[in-house]
């Protein structure tokens, strides 16, 4: 380990002398003289040594400033991280997109009034307020300014349509104008079905996005969803963080201040129970019911009325778009595509006196790893046959906003976009002997992922968390949904030198006390040696998509491969 660290700040002072250009072009000569195999072993071998701990570290420590408060969407502090970014991606050698490094990202925000959100059922006269956002947090459907209902509440189980798993929770029920009542996450496999909706493993059927749309589609005037820390994937406090601050929402051609809309929003678990309760309901028994095939939707007896308000604003925040074009007549104007979020929150509610939500884990770190990924391949002599696009995605936090815009107007199209590569969250704690890649099993990149993670001896871990559906919660997840075998880079837990299960601790500490909190900042005693693992791995990854002749491509049994099928055959 100290021979390969010196070796890389040999080559940083190379970069940094004088006589740089003297000493790449007598570089140059000696590798000319290597057959090419050797040349391109050697050439990938000095861009990976170029990303170092120390690079990676520079750029969190700029990025998690509160100077940068927090990098919400539309603030100056987002601005600048664009702009940060934008100027090193130029010194990497990318060139810009025809529209220039930031592609617009139009929003509009919707900030919750408290003061006039509210929620309250009925049943046989008794009446249930409950108390935003302690009990419950709502929003409007598609961030409108206002929305008032009162309808029945009709119990949908986990409101699932899924004909590979011969599972449908609506049926032909009418259900236009009421209020849809959800469980989080998916139906739950049974000893007689252990790999329905993939066992333990959280899929798309499980996300309260999908349940959403559900709810529109049917023409249901609100949807409800219970939430439980093993549905949802996460904790009440997290729901509270996440959906009691400014929301946003894709600009529209209609306006949001007269728009009509339904309600949505989150319940707490024991609020939902006792809600239920009033009307003479068991929700242990309703999920018992919801959790076998052939449930079908529940009047409850309950009415609800529930009330929403906001202010609304216009904002327009940017992508960041850099670009590599490849070397080889047909396959340049193919891509592979790396991605990882530049937002976070801003400045929030106060926690022990701290307002600012540095986002560093989540994501300044997982940008440092891309702006030394566009360093590391723009080193590249000759670069790779594939076209490389670098994608620093705005409005991440605000549901995957920043990826679906480039999904809609991508560089290259979607159905020549080999592969995805997505980074959130960087190591921060040291090295580790695995290193993980959600979606490996998914596609032909779980193979490559293995043999690369061997290359830089490691070992493949599978998906720490696949109850809690990761694949559907960051920004490869929109390519995912276009067909485009796509990979989301997890450092691994089993840290060198430590005690078994010292890494599952470490970061259950940060999700715990950290994540979506101000506590998520910068600290000098960041170990970013794993880290570098994590970007040489994604390096390795994409170089070798961008280099192999044929692309990658989804399992036959994959729904994503239904859609790279239909793309094949237009």
């Amino acid at each position: 380990m100290h021979r390969n660290r010196s070796r890389a700040a040999r080559y940083a002072f190379l970069r940094r002398s004088r006589f740089r250009g003297l000493i790449l072009a007598l570089l140059g000569v000696c590798l000319s003289a290597l057959p090419a195999a050797a040349q391109t072993a050697q050439n990938t071998d000095l861009a990976l040594r170029s990303i170092t701990g120390e690079r990676l570290r520079g750029h969190l420590l700029f990025l998690a400033d509160d100077l940068l408060e927090g990098r919400a969407p539309g603030t100056t502090g987002g601005r600048i991280a664009g702009r940060y970014i934008a100027s090193h991606f130029e010194r990497a050698g990318l060139k810009p997109p025809s529209y220039g490094w930031y592609q617009p990202v139009p929003l509009h925000g919707w900030k919750p009034l408290a003061d006039r959100i509210g929620l309250e059922f009925a049943a046989t006269g008794r009446r249930v307020p409950l108390r935003y956002p302690a009990d419950a947090v709502l929003w409007t459907t598609a961030g409108a300014a206002a929305a008032e209902v009162e309808a029945d509440v009709v119990f949908v189980g986990y409101g699932v349509v899924a004909p590979e798993y011969d599972w449908d929770d609506f049926g032909d029920a009418d259900l236009r104008g009421k209020v849809l009542l959800f469980l989080a996450g998916d139906p739950p496999a049974s000893p007689e079905e252990p790999d329905r909706f993939d066992g333990a493993a959280m899929t798309w059927y499980g996300r309260w996005t999908y349940k959403v749309e559900q709810a529109l589609r049917l023409g249901a005037a609100g949807a409800l969803l219970v939430h439980s820390d093993d549905g949802a994937g996460y904790a009440w406090d997290v729901v509270r963080a996440s959906w009691t601050g400014e929301q946003f929402y894709p600009a529209a051609t209609r306006e949001p201040e007269s728009a009509t809309a339904g309600i949505e929003g989150w319940i707490r678990f024991e609020s939902a129970r006792f809600t239920l309760g009033a009307a003479g309901l068991n929700l242990r028994e309703l999920i018992a019911r919801a959790s076998q095939r052939g449930f079908q939707p529940m009047e409850t007896g309950l009415t609800v009325r529930a009330r929403a308000a906001g202010t609304i604003r216009r904002l327009e925040t940017a992508n960041v778009v850099g670009i590599l074009p490849g070397r080889h007549p047909t396959r340049r104007d193919e891509a592979v595509v790396y991605t990882a979020h530049y937002d976070h929150f801003g400045i929030g509610p106060a926690v022990a006196g701290d307002s600012i939500y540095n986002g560093a884990y989540d994501n300044a770190s997982g940008v440092a790893v891309l702006i030394e990924l566009a360093n590391a391949f723009g080193m590249l002599r000759p670069p790779p046959d594939r076209t490389l696009i670098f994608v620093a995605t705005a409005a991440e936090e605000a549901g995957l906003l920043g990826a679906q815009r480039y999904v809609q107007s991508p560089v290259i199209a979607m159905d020549r976009t080999a592969a995805v590569i997505n980074i959130d969250g960087a190591n921060l704690w040291g090295e580790t002997w695995d290193v993980a890649a959600v979606g490996a099993e998914r596609s032909t990149l779980g193979a490559i992922a293995a043999d690369k993670a061997r290359e830089l001896g490691m070992r493949l871990s599978p998906e720490r968390a696949a109850d809690r559906g990761l694949f559907f919660r960051s920004d490869h997840f929109p390519f995912a949904r276009a067909g485009v075998p796509a990979l989301y880079i997890e450092h691994g837990l089993e840290y060198r030198d430590r005690p078994t299960g010292w890494g599952a601790a470490t970061l259950g500490r940060y999700e715990t006390e950290r994540y979506h909190r101000p506590g998520d900042q910068f600290d000098p005693a960041f170990d970013l040696a794993g880290a570098v693992q994590q970007a040489r791995f994604a390096f390795l990854i994409g170089l070798d998509v961008a280099r192999r002749r044929d692309r990658p491509r989804y399992n036959d049994d994959s729904e994503f491969q239904r859609v790279r099928t239909r793309q094949a055959g237009r």
